[in-house]
């Protein structure tokens, strides 16, 4: 559980396009908060920094009592990115764990928090894939763009059109088990969703949406950002 909470909120969860700015999301179920990150990103043309700190809420927080720090550093060449460094800090009660990938021997891979940078930075349509390691599995996602949503049909805090992708995870290498990568290979069931809208030429996430099938459908939705350029969106 925690690993789908920690993929989910850092996978979904990243605006782009500023050089600098601070987010604040917060993940809800069963019509209580669960979760909620902060996060601040500083990118330029050739470089990008993401740094997303967040902690268990509510219900969640009675079994799952966490802390987890997320650090990415990469450098951006033309269409491809790479990791430089990519590290985990996870407070659990009392018990700190700290782990470090190395994408020194996987150059073609990307860490999680660079998925959406990868994906508005290019701002193709159709279908794109990119291949993900987090140390323990290597995965292929592909993202769709599923064209122009109502956002309001889809969360009543939201409003305005937003631009919808799919995505779907297939396991290339490493650890297949766990019950969210199990069940986010399954054909039959929705697929996961992210809607970005554009604000003042700029684009930023502002839903995403899993059917985790044990408490229903996961909502990640944008509460806050602020940018040097916009100093406030909510």
């Amino acid at each position: 559980m925690k690993v789908f909470f920690t993929f989910f909120l850092i996978f979904f969860t990243i605006p782009v396009f500023a050089s600098h700015y601070q987010a604040k999301y917060v993940a809800t179920g069963l019509g209580m908060d669960l979760l909620t990150a902060d996060m601040i990103i500083d990118m330029t043309d050739t470089d990008y920094a993401i740094q997303t700190n967040s902690v268990t809420k509510g219900i969640l927080s009675l079994f799952i009592h966490s802390k987890t720090a997320f650090y990415t550093k990469g450098k951006i060449q033309k269409n491809k990115l790479t990791v430089l460094e990519s590290l985990m800090k996870n407070t659990d009660g009392k018990k700190t764990d700290k782990t470090i990938w190395n994408f020194a021997e996987k150059k073609d891979f990307i860490d999680y928090q660079s998925v959406l940078i990868y994906l508005m930075r290019l701002q193709k349509s159709g279908t794109q894939t990119v291949q993900v390691s987090d140390g323990k599995r290597d995965m292929l996602v592909t993202l769709t763009d599923e064209g122009k949503r109502n956002l309001a049909q889809i969360h009543p805090d939201l409003s305005g059109e937003g631009q919808a992708y799919s995505v779907r995870i297939k396991i290339t290498g490493g650890k297949k088990s766990g019950w969210f990568f199990k069940r986010i290979q399954e054909e039959k069931i929705s697929p996961m969703w992210l809607y970005m809208q554009k604000e003042e030429n700029e684009y930023s996430l502002v839903l995403s949406t899993f059917d985790t099938g044990v408490i229903g459908q996961l909502y990640i939705i944008r509460k806050e950002f602020k940018n040097e350029k916009n100093q406030s969106k909510n």
